[in-house]
This record gives structure tokens, sequence and C-alpha cells, in this order.
């Protein structure tokens, strides 16, 4: 069985992901307090579902990050750090702001929008010119002007 105090995350109202075959992963809502042998949830399309608990904490459905973190240009900077966090934020990003660049610490991360977009201008250039990687939002640039910042010191 799961601890105690793992189980304690797991109580009513506590957000969670849960894996789904058109989706890959969608979010739920613990709609009681954990009894050790099950959660009941309601996802976010009204389904509900029951998920067993066995004794390998993996068994436990991962949890949401905190709604001021999503969205975050760092995913370094999430709670929780695991397959539908990432996927989630991305997608975040990526749909509602149109941002295919975001940071994972010092490696960056970049979606293929498969279209131009306006990101490599120079007056985009001379932004990111002589600024410490992580003053801007994440860009190609900004790597690109810490790489040689370094090369030259």
């Amino acid at each position: 069985m799961a601890s105690t105090q793992t189980l304690e995350l797991y109580s009513k109202d506590t957000k969670v992901w849960i894996p789904d075959q058109e989706n890959v992963w969608i979010g739920g809502v613990i709609l009681k307090d954990c009894d050790g042998d099950s959660l009941d949830i309601e996802l976010e399309d009204g389904r509900q579902v029951t998920v067993s608990i066995t004794s390998d904490v993996k068994s436990l459905p991962p949890l949401r990050n905190p709604e001021i973190l999503i969205g975050a240009n760092d995913l370094t900077t999430l709670s929780y750090l695991h397959e539908p966090a990432v996927l989630h934020n991305l997608q975040e990003r990526f749909i509602n702001s149109q941002a295919i660049y975001t940071y994972c610490g010092i490696v960056l991360v970049a979606l293929n929008p498969y279209e131009e977009l306006p990101l490599y201008g120079p007056d985009i250039i001379a932004a990111y010119s002589g600024r410490p990687m992580g003053e801007m939002d994440p860009h190609i640039f900004a790597v690109a002007e810490d790489a040689f910042r370094k090369m030259v010191e």
C-alpha cells in the first residue's frame, strides 16, 4: 500500500491526470478523500472513473500543477515534472500564447508550428542582443547570445 503520507496528497478536490485514449492525458478532480483502495475522479469531460490503488505508488495518478504555474516559460519551475505536466504546459504555451520555445533549465524545447512566424527579424535579434538567458521569453536567440557570451569569456 502507498504510504499514508503519500495518500494524504490525494484528498477531495485535488487535481490529477488520468491516461486517455483520445487525448493521451485528461485532467480530473478527486471527488472524495482517498480510502486507501481507490480514488473516485470526475474528468474534465464529465465522465467519472474509479482508479484502483495497489501497493505500488505508480498506481496513483500524477498530480496536476497549481493554476499559477500553467504556461510557465521554464519547465523546471513546475511543482510536478512528469509527462502529463510537460505536455500540458507545452500545449498551453503553444496554443494560448503561440510560444514555440520553452526552457527546461538550460535546454530549449522547440515546437514546430509548421508555419512561418515573425520570430526572427532584425528587431528580435536586437532585443536579445547583450541580454542574459532567462531575462526575456525563451528564444533560440537567447541561447545563441548566451553561447556567444560564454565563448568570448
